[in-house]
């Protein structure tokens, strides 16, 4: 018991500690991890979404202190940005969260998978489309139906959708991780209602790396190049699309 809450709180650690710097990672390297560890979906994905939501505050927090974004009051570009993708988020990830505990998960990674693929090939491809608020909105819809859906596939998405239309990537990061907290209680709420399952042995070490790790990931985003980030997040995005496709098409 001892051992394995050792491994849930060291994996928790640096998948935050991933998703905290690039604005992704946390729930999409998680939620397949700790299946194959043996856990139950219905305790794994509340566990992500609680734990993730502990770590989006001392994110926001953090990348706040460093200046990727400013959230000094809701007023503000970033803050707008913010209320923006939770806001047109909270309805997909409830109704998502419902179907979650219902469909394939074979669907599941196959849909995600892709989409995250198609996401990180247009990051890498360098292509930079004309911002607009409609735009963030619809990845905001789009990533928090995912989130609900499995616990993973939201930062891949807000994160590397920002970085498509524009958004700078520092700003990109701290606006994702904001915003996750929004999305991340709100699907938490309705896993729970909906029969999800609080196993404290999952829950409480994820919830202690998920805290700890975006202290040093938000001073990662900081010190990181532009000129290294799009690189960066596109590779990554495209190794978790194609591991996604892989895992169910080669089980």
């Amino acid at each position: 018991m001892i051992e394995m809450m050792l491994l849930v709180f060291g994996l928790a650690l640096l998948y935050e500690l991933i998703d905290s710097s690039l604005g992704q990672g946390y729930g999409t390297l998680g939620t397949p991890t700790f299946l194959i560890l043996g856990f139950g979906a219905k305790a794994i994905v509340p566990a992500v979404l609680l734990s993730q939501a502990i770590g989006g505050v001392v994110g926001t927090l953090r990348h706040h202190h460093h200046g990727n974004a400013d959230f000094s009051d809701h007023k503000t570009e970033h803050s707008r940005k913010v209320w923006l993708i939770a806001g047109c988020g909270v309805v997909g990830v409830i109704i998502s969260s419902i179907l979650g505990i219902k469909i394939s998960k074979d669907i599941m990674s196959l849909y995600i998978g892709s989409m995250v693929l198609i996401i990180g090939i247009l990051v890498l491809s360098g292509i930079v489309l004309k911002y607009s608020w409609k735009k963030l909105a619809v990845i905001g819809a789009v990533s928090a139906f995912n989130k609900g859906l499995s616990g993973g596939g939201y930062g891949p998405l807000v994160a590397g959708g920002q970085a498509v239309i524009g958004v700078g990537h520092k700003a990109a990061v701290a606006i994702t991780n904001y915003a996750e907290i929004i999305i991340c209680v709100t699907g938490f709420t309705t896993w729970f209602l909906m029969g999800g399952t609080l196993q404290w042995e999952l829950l409480i070490p994820m919830c202690l790396g998920a805290a700890i790790a975006p202290i040093l990931g938000a001073w990662v985003t900081f010190k990181m190049s532009p000129k290294k980030f799009r690189p960066v997040l596109g590779g990554v995005l495209v190794i978790l699309g194609a591991l996604s496709l892989l895992k169910v098409l080669n089980p």
